[in-house]
């Protein structure tokens, strides 16, 4: 493990923002680093999606969608079941299809986090097997984003045991997905927690559902259709503890994520724990672009740790998690 501090976001002297790469052995992670071989193949492959992908998004541009922003065309692109961007990722490919098309989504999301367990052995020996196992299971951010899954249960436990004397324990997690992090977490934990889950996608909301309820937690949870709009009225009764928000600052630009941090801390109980996260940039970004289309912010260390800052969490309170490929920081902030 390498700790490191960022010390321009003092607010006192000792006052340090603190982050940690963790090794893969500490949290049972993935660190199967790709060769320089594999890194030009992608990119090769990537410039490739990029040229047919933006001849195609120009055409829509001139010719059907002139009102439509460039970034817009794109985004529906990549979510079009019958688009495809490339012959060697998604044309032949169940699953590399689905992770573009459901891209930003809990779909795509449950292929990466369960591939081992339950992807890989319906994969064969012919050409979808060779090429889904070349892209889903080599490619460093589908190992970075399910070691985020694996660090972020991990945290949750830590978060829920501090409050073990408390006669209930309450969480929030907004744009939750199918919450499989924040359920397995309390599978793991013993104590009483109750969770409620806030999400805008109806077959997320039915997934948590169906998951909580194999789980044996289902009265456990409360399930809301809904924006980040409903925080300050859903904590006005349900005062939470833990508020987690995993994946959703990857698509909230520098102001709106501030405004959204500083309200979520003031929705905490004094004491509370914050736990989000950030993608920052790496070898595979192209890819992610251009062939599944799925757009994101990235940020380095620093400038997530300045978001927390800004939003109202003060940098001593402040420790950001990052896996072995140091692709995705898991940031847990204390009120």
């Amino acid at each position: 493990t390498s700790v490191e501090t960022l010390d321009q976001f003092q607010i006192k002297e000792e006052s340090r923002v603190t982050v940690v790469t963790l090794k893969a052995e500490e949290f049972d992670g993935e660190h199967d680093k790709r060769s320089w071989v594999y890194i030009v193949v992608l990119w090769i492959v990537s410039a490739w999606a990029m040229i047919t992908n933006f001849t195609q998004a120009i055409f829509i541009k001139l010719f059907k969608k002139p009102k439509d922003f460039f970034r817009k065309i794109l985004w529906k692109m990549g979510r079009d079941p019958t688009h495809f961007s490339s012959f060697f990722v998604d044309r032949f490919s169940h699953f590399n299809h689905l992770a573009k098309v459901a891209a930003a989504g809990w779909r795509s999301l449950d292929i990466f986090y369960n591939y081992h367990e339950r992807i890989k052995p319906q994969l064969n020996g012919n050409f979808e097997g060779l090429i889904t196992r070349y892209w889903v299971e080599k490619l460093e951010n589908r190992q970075a984003v399910t070691n985020r899954y694996k660090i972020v249960v991990n945290l949750l436990e830590d978060a829920f045991r501090k409050f073990i004397n408390e006669p209930e324990i309450r969480l929030i997690s907004i744009a939750s997905g199918s919450a499989q992090a924040v359920i397995e977490a309390m599978r793991k934990c013993n104590f009483n927690i109750k969770a409620v889950l806030i999400d805008l996608d109806e077959s997320a909301i039915e997934v948590s559902r169906q998951k909580a309820r194999e789980a044996g937690l289902e009265d456990r949870f409360v399930f809301i259709k809904g924006t980040t709009s409903l925080l300050e009225r859903v904590c006005q009764d349900f005062r939470p503890h833990i508020i987690e928000m995993v994946g959703f600052l990857d698509y909230r630009s520098d102001e709106k994520a501030i405004r959204l941090i500083n309200r979520i801390k003031q929705c905490l109980l004094p004491g509370g724990y914050f736990l989000t996260c950030n993608i920052r940039k790496n070898h595979d970004k192209m890819f992610l672009d251009w062939v599944l289309l799925w757009p994101m912010i990235y940020r380095s260390e620093r400038q997530l740790a300045k978001l927390l800052v800004n939003g109202g969490f003060s940098p001593e309170k402040i420790n950001i998690f990052y896996e072995p490929f140091r692709i995705h920081g898991v940031a847990i902030c204390q009120k």
